[in-house]
């Protein structure tokens, strides 16, 4: 999977509302605009498909802006690509499914468990962990879950400094 430009801005936006407190001061696409570096009619593009997912709510007024429209914890990276197109619960479509010999069905079965599975470790990572994620620091994962799974494939590496001073 491949996140796109507005995935990514997406996220940073989300991530941004989310240092903030919900029931603070909203926050306006001109400050949001100024802090990322994203020009504010493309947040706004953005923030339009966010608020039509529930992610996001819009204030309006002098002192007006955007905030998050549930806490942090009950929305999920999952949710803003979503919003964002970038993930879908689309089947193949059937006409596929007859065209395919077994290899192609095996393989297209592959592709979708894998799918699955990256919508599920999505689905569990909530925007208030990636946020509270620092480098270095391992969070108490379940043993169950895909995120510790995954995890448990991909060890963190350790660089060795061969230079001594």
């Amino acid at each position: 999977m491949r996140l796109s430009r507005k995935d990514e801005h997406s996220i940073t936006a989300m991530l941004s509302l989310a240092a903030t407190d919900r029931y603070a001061a909203p926050i306006s696409l001109t400050e949001l605009s100024e802090s990322l570096g994203i020009s504010t009619s493309y947040l706004e593009h953005i923030f339009s498909g966010l608020r039509k997912h529930g992610l996001v709510e819009g204030l309006r007024g002098v002192g007006g802006g955007y905030r998050l429209a549930r806490p942090a914890t009950q929305i999920s990276i999952a949710d803003i690509l979503y919003a964002t197109d970038a993930l879908s619960d689309d089947e193949p479509a059937e006409n596929m499914l007859e065209t395919l010999d077994a290899r192609g069905l095996e393989a297209l079965q592959a592709w979708a468990d894998l799918s699955r599975r990256i919508r599920e470790f999505l689905g569990e990572l909530s925007l208030a962990d990636f946020a509270n994620t620092k480098p270095g620091s391992l969070r108490k994962q379940r043993e169950d879950s895909v995120s510790n799974y995954i995890a448990t494939m991909f060890p963190p590496h350790t660089v060795h400094n061969s230079m001594s001073v």
